[in-house]
């Protein structure tokens, strides 16, 4: 699943967790470590983000997103380019 999301992300630039967990079908929980491990190898950073300044019915996993580090890319796995 890492090489997966490194692609998702680094396809994407910018993305929230919520975004990830619909995508790869599984909940925020199982992709946070997999965040953390990425920002700990400088490939990834967190962004703040602010609030919309709307209904504040969004969950904290909208609002959590994150940037691909495209200083510290990775070759991607998508054989498709080809």
């Amino acid at each position: 699943m890492l090489l997966q999301l490194q692609d998702y992300i680094q396809k994407r630039q910018v993305v929230s967790l919520a975004e990830l967990a619909t995508h790869f079908h599984t909940s925020p929980a199982v992709i946070e470590p997999i965040l953390r491990q990425l920002i700990h190898k400088g490939r990834l950073q967190k962004v703040t983000s602010s609030h919309c300044g709307g209904c504040h019915s969004c969950g904290s996993h909208t609002l959590e997103l994150y940037e691909w580090r495209t200083n510290h890319a990775i070759p991607s796995n998508d054989q498709s380019a080809q």
